[in-house]
Formats: structure tokens, sequence, C-alpha cells
């Protein structure tokens, strides 16, 4: 699967990760997880969606 740009309500939910959006792709993205792959270390890393990061995730449904 090709890493994308994230989205400006994904560089959000990256944010909330504690991690820095730019330095970022997006590999995958499901309901629960998302699969981001770092630029500068050029790893594959997973991150668990919470329960903090669907309320900013259901603002940007509209």
């Amino acid at each position: 699967m090709r890493a994308t740009r994230p989205t400006r309500r994904q560089k959000i939910l990256i944010s909330g990760f504690g991690l820095n959006g730019d330095n970022f792709l997006v590999v995958k993205e499901t309901d629960g997880t998302m699969e981001l792959y770092n630029k500068k270390t050029r790893k594959t890393i997973t991150r668990y969606k919470k329960e903090k990061n669907y309320e900013i995730h259901s603002k940007f449904k509209s």
C-alpha cells in the first residue's frame, strides 16, 4: 500500500498521539488504528485511536 500525505483531520489525530504530523505519512487507516510511516527514520508504526481522538474525528465528519 502506498503512503500518502496526511489530511488536516489526520494531522490532528497524529498530534493527538503526541507525534509531529509533518514527519509522518499515512500508510493505512481503519476505524481503530492508524499505520504511519516516519519519513526521517523510515520506520512504520501503528497507533490505536483513543476515545479522545474520536471526538476530534467526529468534528470533521460533517
